[in-house]
């Protein structure tokens, strides 16, 4: 998790930066009655399937992989997503699935983090979706931990956990900060946006929330996704025990191209007339300490960059979908499934 993530956490965290102005009280009523919906849905017994987008992550998605199954007891099934990788990607994932089945390869020709996303979200068919990126590592009880508290708490639609680093310089530091800063906090805490490498939802949340998305790929797929949950009053929370360790890799992207990634948080946000003052101070400080430490960083590491997974123009011919009020078209409709 780089400096962004945390950023987003402090935003997630801090009402006054998620605060959603304008809606009406006819929009309000239709967010608890779809809230009221979707628990009415849920299944009685919970299936944890786990999606990771992968795009030339032959580095370390075998890792990754064989953290997972570790817990495939919690684990429905594993669908990576080979978003045309040109390494070997694919063959990694059809190794494990030739020793374990529950592994799938599913494949996504149009480039971008959120198609594959929806294409691995869309597969799935555990009553849980849980969402990595490809240089994750889950903690020992992750999966058991997000279906323990799916199974207690039926208000929640999603879930995120504490982001620890790996393969960095700055890894012992930045545990130590992560840890003292989650003490403080309740172990079960209400946010309103979520990191995609270490994410689960509701798969009737997210048949919800699937007409709302944007597919714009300059946008933060997986803040876009934690916003829509937001405005229509379907809740995300934080919990101790979901813990991950994610490569420090994000670390070493150049400050400029590190500037175009916090931008395209600003923009997502900004995208759900969501961003304000508070908001900018947090990515300008992050820009900043990001540009202070990038070239310490890039002497101690040991790790390559990581490509950007936002891109510099929005490449989707999908028009931009109007997110200030609350509509009842097919969101009711899929949340009861």
């Amino acid at each position: 998790m780089d400096e962004l993530s945390s950023s987003n956490s402090e935003v997630a965290s801090d009402p006054s930066a998620a605060r959603i102005s304008g809606l009406t009280n006819s929009a309000i009523e239709s967010s608890h009655t779809i809230a009221k919906t979707i628990r009415q849905g849920l299944a009685r017994v919970n299936t944890l399937s786990i999606v990771v987008p992968a795009f030339n992550e032959s580095a370390h998605l075998g890792e990754c992989l064989d953290a997972l199954l570790e817990q495939q007891e919690h684990i429905h099934e594993i669908i990576v997503v080979d978003n045309n990788s040109t390494d070997d990607t694919a063959a990694i994932v059809l190794d494990r699935r030739r020793r374990f089945p529950m592994v799938k390869l599913v494949a996504e020709c149009e480039r971008g983090v959120v198609h594959a996303r929806n294409a691995g979200f869309d597969h799935a068919s555990g009553s849980i979706i849980g969402r990595i990126d490809a240089d994750t590592h889950v903690g020992s009880d992750w999966a058991k931990s997000i279906l323990d508290f799916f199974d207690r708490r039926l208000d929640y639609a999603a879930v995120t956990g504490p982001i620890f680093l790996y393969d960095s310089p700055w890894a012992a530091p930045y545990r130590a900060f992560v840890k003292y800063t989650t003490k403080r906090k309740p172990d079960e805490l209400r946010v309103s946006a979520a990191s995609g490498n270490n994410f689960a939802i509701r798969r009737s949340a997210w048949e919800a929330a699937r007409h709302r998305v944007s597919l714009r790929t300059d946008l933060h797929e997986d803040i876009d996704l934690s916003l829509c949950l937001y405005r229509v009053g379907l809740h995300i929370a934080q919990i101790k025990t979901m813990c991950v360790e994610v490569s420090g890799r994000r670390l070493l992207t150049p400050p400029l191209e590190y500037r175009h990634y916090v931008l395209s948080s600003y923009r997502t946000w900004a995208f759900h007339s969501l961003a304000g003052k508070s908001l900018r101070r947090l990515l300008v400080a992050d820009m900043i300490l990001h540009t202070v430490h990038w070239p310490l960083t890039r002497m101690l590491s040991t790790c390559d960059s990581r490509i950007l997974p936002v891109s510099y123009s929005d490449s989707s011919d999908t028009p931009d979908r109007h997110l200030s009020a609350v509509r009842e078209d097919r969101f009711a409709a899929a949340s009861g499934k």
